[in-house]
C-alpha cells in the first residue's frame, strides 16, 4: 500500500527558499522517527457491493475519523490514499513520546473504524495498523513544515510492512517502538518476523492498551544548587589539606564519568581552601589536547595567542608577565617554558632530551616560588585529555609534591590510565552516581519553583534519565525552568536506559526552540571549545553580525555557552565539554565536513582569526573537512614544531598520522612526496626513540627509498635524508658499505656543502667498521673541514640522529688508538667530550658516551669503564633510550667481571647483550660476542668459549666488521691453547691476527697479537 508520495521527494527543498539570517549549511539531521502506516481491510470488495456515493461517504468518513485520531496526537499526515494512510510523529518530541503518541493513535484509529463502521451500518469494517521506529535523515525545514520534508529510513517501510501482516483491527508495533513506549502500554509478543526489504528477522508485538498518562513540557535555564553527599570526598580532601598546611603535600585524583560532578567538587574544594591558601594555580586540559603541547598552560595566556602582524603564538614577554603574575620571576624558568610553549622570540640550541632535565628543574623553582607566601592548591582538570609534555611534567610535579605546601588535585575519567601518577601515591576518590534518595534531594534542590505543580508526576522519570549523574539532573531541571506551556511538551516516564541517549534528546530539545541559535550552537561545536563572532562569521556567512550576536547571548543565557575574558575580543566556550561533545555528535557528517572546511579555509588564510588553533589543531579541522592533502603538510609541520619544542611523543604521532593520511590518499606525485616528507621527519625520531639497529627503523628508511628512487633525478639531493638514512640503518656493514657507495655516487655533483659532508660521514663510519683506517681518517678529516654549526643543528636530526662532529671526532679517536697513535686519541677524545657537553644533544650525547666506553674498552681500563658505564645507565634511563641502557649493562658487566665478580658481572653482562638482541641493536655484535667468550674462558667453560668466538669470527667475516677481526682470532688463540688443542692450530689464529691487524694498519692489534705468541711461545716468521 506504501507508495511514494510528491511529497517525499527532494523536489521540495531546492524550492524552499533560505530563512532569513539561516545558514547555507543544508542537509539534515539524524532524527529518531515514528512512522505509522494504515489500511481498511477489504475495502476493494465493500466497493464492489455498496453503491459508488455510499462507498465514497464511508471513506471519508474513515479517513476524517483516523485524521482525526493522528492528528490529536500531535501525529501529521504524510501521505492519504483512498483506503489508508502514512503519518509521521513529531521529531520535536523526545522518541519515547513518539512513540506513545504514535500507538495511541493507531489504537484511536481502530476504534474510529469501529465506530464508523456502526454508524454506517457496515459493522464488519475493520482496518490494519503498523508502527515502527527508526533512526532517520530528516531535512531541516520549519517545525510546521518538517513532515513535508524528505525522510530517509527504515520507520516508513517496516511501519507498512507491518500492517500488512497484522489482523484485522490490531496494532502491530517494532521492537524499537515498543521498547520506548513499553512501560505505557500493555503488549503481546507476536513472535519474530521475517519482513520484506529487511534483512534480519524483527521481534514485533500487539498493542493492548494504554497504561498511563504522560504530560509534555519544554523549558531552559541554568540553575544552580547544594552539593549533595560528597561528604565523605570532602572530609578526605580536608584531612589533606590540613597536612599541607602543615607542609606536607598531597596528591588527590578524582576520577568519575562525564557529568558525574568531578568541576562540582573541584569548586568546593577551591571554595573550602580559599581562606587559608596563597595561591590557586588552575589548568584545564581539552579535548583533543593530548597533541598540543602544554595546552593547558597555554589555556591561561588568551591573551598571548591573539596573533599580531601576522604572527602566531604566545610572546615570550606574555609568558614572563603570566609566571610573574604568580609570583615566579626566575629567568630561567620562564626562558625554559617559553621555549616549550613555542614563544615568538624564545630560542634553544640544546637537545631536546637536555630541555627536559631543565624543564623539570624550572618546575621544580616555579613551586618553590609558588609556595613563598603560603599553601598553594593547583587544579588540573581533565587528565584524560592531557598531551605527553605536560603529562610529564605532572608527573615530576606529583612525584616532588610532598617537599612543598601544595594540594595537588587532579580529575580525570575513570577509563583513563593513570599509572603515570602511580609514583606519586595519589588520594583516588571515585565519584559514583548519586543513589535513589540522593538523586531526589538533588531534583528537589534543582526543580524550579515555578514548576512544582509537576514535581510529583515527573520525579521518577526524572530520576531514571538522570541515572543519578548531577549534570543531567541540571540540565532536565533547567528544561523544566524556562517551559512557558506546561502542557505543550510531554516527558514519558519510560525513560530510555542510555542516559547519554536522553542528555542528547534534551539538549536537541532545547536547542529547537532557540531558532537561529540552534545552528550557531553546531557552529560553535564543529569550532571546539573556543569561538569567537568573526570565526562563526567564517563558519555561517548567511548570517549578520548581529544575528550571530544575539545568537550566543542567547545560548550564554540558556547555559550552553559561557563567556571567556580575552583581552581585546569576546570569545565564548562551552559550559561543558559534555554539551560540545553531545551537539558535534547529533551534526550530520556532511554537515560537519561544510563547516570543518569553512573553518579550515578561514582560519589557513588569515591564522591571527583563530590564533588558539595551532597547527595540529588546524590539521585536524583541514582532515575532518576531508582535504586530506591539505591536513598532512600541518601535520608534518605540527611534528616539527613538536621535536623542535623537545615533545618527541607528540612528534612521533603527528608523523605517524601523516603517513596513515597518506595511504588514504590516490596513487600520485603529491602523495609520494608528501610521504617522502613525512618519512624524513619521522625516521631520526624512530633512530633516536627505538634504536639504530631497530626493524621499525630499518623498514621505514627500505620504504622511503623505494619510492625515492621513483622520483626525479633532478629531486635526489631533496632526499639525501632518506638515503643517508637507509644507509645508517643496514643490516650488516657489506650492505652498509655498497648503500654508502651508492649514495655517494648518486650524489657526487651535488655541490651543498652539507651533503658532501654526509656522505664523507657515511665513508668513514663504514670504512671503520671495514678496518680502512687511512680511509676512514682521510673522510673524517674532509668532512669536519665541511662542518657549520648553524646548519648542523638540523642535520643532526636529519642525519641519524646525532651530530656529525661528534661522530667524527669519536670515530677518529678510536682509529688513532688502534693504528697505535694514543696521544692524538686522547686529545680527540677530549675534544669530542667537551663539543658535546656544549651542544648538549641528547642523541649525540649517547653516541659520545658509546664511543667513551669503547675506548676504555679498548685500553682495559675498567675502572674507567665503571664511572663511563654508570653515566650512561643514569643518561639512559633519564632520556627512556633503551639500547644505551643495554650498553650500559654490557659495558658495567665487563668492568665488574674484571674488577670484583666475574660471575655476577657476567651476569650483568648477559642482561645487557640480551636487551639488545631483543632490541636488534647489535651492530657491534663480533666485540660483544668477543667479550662473551673470554669472560667464559675466564670461568673455565672453555668449549662454550670456542664456540662463541668462533660464531663471533663468522659473523665478522659474514657482516664485513673486520676491524676486530685480529682480535677475534687472537682471543680463539688464547682458548685453543688453553683447551690443549695442537700448537699449529694455535698459531694459524695468531698468524691470522698479525696479518688481518697489519693489513689495517692497526698496530696495537698488532702488538696484542705479537705480545700473546711470546706468551704461548709461539714462533711465526715475518
Amino acid at each position: 500500500m506504501l507508495r511514494e508520495s510528491r511529497t517525499n521527494t527532494p523536489r521540495r527543498a531546492a524550492e524552499r527558499g533560505k530563512r532569513p539570517g539561516g545558514s547555507s549549511v543544508r542537509g539534515g539531521e539524524r532524527r529518531i522517527v515514528t512512522a505509522l502506516c494504515y489500511d481498511l481491510v477489504g475495502s476493494t470488495d465493500l466497493m464492489h457491493v455498496m453503491d459508488i456515493e455510499d462507498y465514497q461517504e464511508l471513506m471519508s468518513a474513515f479517513q476524517l475519523a483516523s485524521k482525526q485520531a493522528i492528528a490529536s496526537h500531535s501525529g501529521v499526515m504524510q501521505h492519504e490514499a483512498g483506503d489508508g494512510g502514512v503519518a509521521l510523529f513529531p521529531i520535536e518530541l523526545e522518541a519515547k513520546d513518539a512513540a506513545s503518541l504514535a500507538i495511541r493513535a493507531g489504537l484511536g484509529i481502530v476504534e474510529a473504524c469501529k465506530r464508523v463502521g456502526r454508524e454506517a451500518g457496515q459493522d464488519d469494517l475493520q482496518v490494519r495498523v503498523g508502527i515502527a521506529t527508526s533512526v532517520a535523515l530528516v531535512l531541516e525545514g520549519s517545525r510546521e513544515g518538517w513532515t513535508r520534508e524528505p525522510v530517509t529510513g527504515a520507520a516508513l517501510a517496516m511501519a507498512a510492512r507491518l500492517q500488512a501482516i497484522t489482523a484485522p483491527n490490531s496494532v502491530l508495533v517494532s521492537e524499537e517502538t515498543r521498547h520506548l513506549a513499553g512501560r505505557s502500554y500493555a503488549f503481546v509478543f507476536q513472535g519474530s518476523k521475517e519482513l520484506k526489504g529487511f534483512a534480519a528477522p524483527e521481534k514485533v508485538w500487539r498493542a493492548l492498551g494504554h497504561k498511563v498518562g504522560v504530560d509534555r513540557f519544554y523549558a531552559f535555564g541554568r540553575m544552580g544548587g547544594p552539593l549533595i553527599n560528597r561528604e565523605n570526598e570532602l572530609n578526605t580532601i580536608g584531612q589533606l589539606w590540613d597536612g599541607v598546611l602543615a607542609g606536607q603535600g598531597s596528591v588527590v585524583l578524582i576520577q568519575g564519568d562525564a557529568g558525574i560532578g568531578k568541576s562540582r567538587l573541584l569548586r568546593e574544594i577551591r571554595r573550602r581552601t580559599r581562606a587559608k591558601r596563597s595561591k590557586l594555580l588552575f589548568f584545564q586540559c581539552l579535548p583533543g589536547g593530548f597533541r598540543s603541547t602544554l595546552h593547558p598552560l597555554l589555556n591561561n595566556l588568551p591573551e598571548a595567542v591573539s596573533g599580531s602582524a601576522g604572527q602566531m603564538g604566545p610572546t615570550a614577554a606574555a609568558v614572563a608577565a603570566l609566571f610573574e603574575r604568580n609570583g615566579i620571576r626566575d629567568p630561567a624558568v620562564v626562558d625554559v617554558f617559553s621555549y616549550l610553549l613555542g614563544a615568538q622570540g624564545s630560542r634553544s640550541n640544546e637537545d631536546p632530551k637536555a630541555i627536559r632535565e631543565k624543564a623539570h628543574r624550572a618546575l621544580l623553582r616555579a613551586l618553590e616560588a609558588v609556595c613563598r607566601r603560603g599553601p598553594a592548591v593547583v587544579a588540573v582538570e581533565d587528565v584524560h585529555w592531557i598531551d605527553p609534555t605536560s603529562r610529564d611534567l605532572l608527573g615530576e610535579a606529583a612525584r616532588i609534591i610532598a617537599k612543598f605546601p601544595v594540594l595537588l588535585v587532579t580529575t580525570s575519567r575513570p577509563s583513563y590510565a593513570s599509572e603515570w601518577l602511580d609514583a606519586a601515591n595519589p588520594t583516588r576518590l571515585a565519584l559514583r552516581p548519586l543513589d535513589s534518595d540522593e538523586t531526589r534531594l538533588a531534583i528537589k534542590a534543582k526543580w524550579p519553583e515555578h514548576r512544582l505543580a509537576l514535581l510529583p508526576d515527573l520525579f521518577d522519570a526524572t530520576e531514571r534519565i538522570s541515572g543519578g549523574v548531577p549534570l543531567f539532573i541540571e540540565e532536565i531541571c533547567q528544561w523544566v525552568s524556562q517551559n512557558v506551556e506546561p502542557d505543550t511538551m510531554r516527558l514519558s516516564e519510560s525513560a530510555n536506559p542510555s542516559h547519554v541517549s536522553a542528555f542528547e534528546s534534551i539538549l536537541e530539545s532545547r536547542l529547537q526552540q532557540l531558532g537561529t541559535a540552534r545552528e550557531v550552537a553546531r557552529a560553535a561545536a564543529v569550532a571546539g571549545t573556543q569561538v569567537t563572532l568573526p570565526l562563526l562569521r567564517a563558519l555561517l556567512p548567511d548570517f549578520g553580525k548581529s544575528a550571530l550576536a544575539n545568537a550566543a547571548d542567547t545560548l550564554c543565557e540558556t547555559g550552553f555557552l559561557t563567556r571567556i575574558r580575552v583581552p581585546g575580543r569576546t570569545a565564548y566556550g562551552f559550559r561543558h565539554t559534555l554539551i560540545q561533545e553531545t551537539i558535534y555528535n547529533a551534526v550530520l557528517r556532511k554537515q560537519r565536513q561544510v563547516l570543518h572546511r569553512r573553518l579550515f579555509t578561514a582560519v589557513n588564510q588569515n591564522r591571527g582569526m583563530a590564533a588558539w588553533i595551532d597547527t595540529g589543531a588546524l590539521a585536524e579541522h583541514a582532515e575532518r573537512a576531508g582535504l586530506v592533502e591539505e591536513a598532512v603538510p600541518l601535520f608534518i609541520a605540527a611534528g616539527k614544531e613538536s621535536s623542535s619544542r623537545s615533545a618527541m611523543i607528540e612528534a612521533r604521532q603527528f608523523l605517524e598520522h601523516a603517513l596513515d593520511l597518506c595511504g588514504q590518499m590516490s596513487e600520485s606525485d603529491t602523495a609520494e612526496a608528501l610521504k617522502l616528507l613525512a618519512l624524513t621527519a619521522l625516521g631520526p625520531i624512530l633512530i633516536g626513540t627505538v634504536g639504530l639497529s631497530s626493524e621499525p627503523a630499518r623498514r621505514l628508511y627500505e620504504d622511503a627509498v623505494e619510492i625515492a628512487r621513483r622520483r626525479p633525478m633532478s629531486e635526489q639531493s631533496q632526499w639525501f635524508p632518506i638515503y643517508w638514512g637507509w644507509w645508517l640503518t643496514g643490516q650488516d656493514f657489506r650492505v652498509m658499505h655498497d648503500r654508502a657507495l651508492e649514495v655517494r655516487s648518486m650524489l657526487s655533483k651535488a655541490n651543498e656543502p652539507e651533503i658532501q659532508l654526509q656522505v664523507n660521514h657515511c665513508i668513514w663510519a663504514i670504512d671503520f667498521n671495514l678496518g680502512r683506517h687511512r680511509e676512514t681518517q682521510d673522510a673524517i678529516k674532509a668532512g669536519l673541514a665541511l662542518y657549520d654549526e648553524k646548519r648542523a643543528k638540523e642535520s643532526r636530526t636529519e642525519f641519524g640522529g646525532h651530530d656529525a662532529k661528534v661522530c667524527g671526532l669519536g670515530q677518529l679517536a678510536l682509529s688513532l688508538w688502534l693504528t697505535g697513535r694514543t696521544k692524538a686519541s686522547d686529545a680527540a677524545l677530549s675534544r669530542m667530550i667537551a663539543f658535546t657537553d656544549r651542544i648538549a644533544h641528547a642523541h649525540s650525547k649517547a653516541h659520545s658516551l658509546d664511543t667513551e666506553a669503547v675506548s676504555a674498552f679498548y685500553r682495559d681500563d675498567f675502572e674507567r669503564l665503571t664511572e663511563v658505564s654508570a653515566r650512561m645507565a643514569d643518561f639512559a634511563k633519564r632520556h627512556k633510550m633503551q639500547s644505551l641502557s643495554g650498553q650500559s649493562l654490557l659495558f658495567s658487566g665487563w668492568a665488574e667481571a674484571h674488577r670484583t665478580g666475574l660471575a655476577s658481572g657476567h651476569a650483568r653482562f648477559q642482561n645487557g647483550l640480551s636487551l639488545l638482541r631483543e632490541l636488534g641493536a647489535v651492530a657491534d655484535l663480533p666485540i660483544y660476542l668477543c667479550m662473551h667468550a673470554t669472560l667464559l674462558g675466564l670461568a673455565g667453560k672453555i668449549e662454550p668459549a670456542i664456540e662463541v668466538v668462533n660464531e663471533a669470527i663468522g659473523r665478522g667475516e659474514e657482516t664485513g666488521h673486520a676491524y676486530w677481526l685480529a682480535e677475534l682470532h687472537r682471543c680463539r688463540a688464547i682458548l685453543r691453547a688453553r683447551a690443549g688443542e695442537r700448537k699449529d692450530a694455535v698459531a694459524a689464529d695468531l698468524r691470522c691476527a698479525v696479518e688481518i691487524a697489519e693489513s689495517q694498519g692497526a698496530t696495537a692489534l698488532t702488538r696484542r697479537a705479537r705480545h700473546s705468541m711470546r706468551e704461548l711461545g709461539i714462533v711465526i716468521g715475518r
